[in-house]
């Protein structure tokens, strides 16, 4: 087959970059929904996970702050979405965003995995609800 007619090589030379906007909006459609202590206290989070170093930026520990996300939250999201497979990921990069109900609110994390933890590029949390989920 001719390289300039191969159909992959043609759609990997196309793709576009997408905004984290784009991003994020395509999350809602692809990544599932799971509740975590509905109506109920959280599990604890266990030993190896506590242990994660969460590496943040003062930027992102500001945001984070602002939105009152705690470390925990992030860490209950990051081992779902490691436990299960279910998350994102960004091609062309080493990011990763998954999503998780938490107590009546929805936590979203955008993360890269590093050595003993991860790195937390942003965090941000909403509390509608989409029909199709069923929580109520």
């Amino acid at each position: 087959m001719d390289k300039d007619n191969d159909p992959k090589k043609q759609s990997k030379d196309n793709r576009q970059p997408i905004s984290r906007r784009e991003f994020t909006m395509g999350s809602m459609a692809v990544l599932g929904t799971y509740a975590v202590g509905k109506g109920e206290e959280l599990p604890p989070l266990s030993p190896e996970v506590q242990a994660w170093k969460l590496e943040k930026s003062e930027h992102v520990q500001f945001i984070m702050n602002a939105r009152r996300i705690f470390d925990d939250d992030l860490r209950r999201v990051i081992e779902h979405a490691e436990r299960t497979g279910t998350k994102l990921y960004q091609p062309d990069t080493d990011r990763f965003l998954s999503k998780l109900w938490i107590k009546e609110v929805y936590f979203y994390v955008e993360y890269s995995p590093v050595e003993g933890g991860f790195q937390i590029h942003t965090a941000y949390s909403h509390r509608f609800i989409l029909e199709e989920d069923g929580h109520e």
